[in-house]
């Protein structure tokens, strides 16, 4: 069984600096129930965005994507655990 990793990059319009984050989650057994479950993760960054009353009406992207256990150290490096 793989364990996916979600990388999300939340981009506002106007703003310089756009905001990574990244989400590993051993449940998920295929590509495609990760990136159902990313569905899921920027539904709920959306509606936290909608709080923040200084990106009322401003455009926010998302880019996602699910990798397998393998393709994150390549692609991004080792990752930060906070315990």
């Amino acid at each position: 069984m793989d364990i996916f990793t979600m990388v999300v990059t939340v981009c506002v319009v106007g703003q310089l600096v756009c905001t990574p984050a990244r989400f590993n989650d051993s449940t998920l057994t295929s590509e495609e129930s990760c990136y159902a479950r990313m569905g899921e993760i920027t539904h709920a960054m959306i509606k936290q965005f909608a709080l923040n009353r200084e990106l009322k009406g401003k455009e926010v992207t998302y880019d996602v994507s699910c990798m397998d256990q393998k393709q994150p150290k390549a692609k991004l490096g080792p990752v930060q655990v906070e315990l």
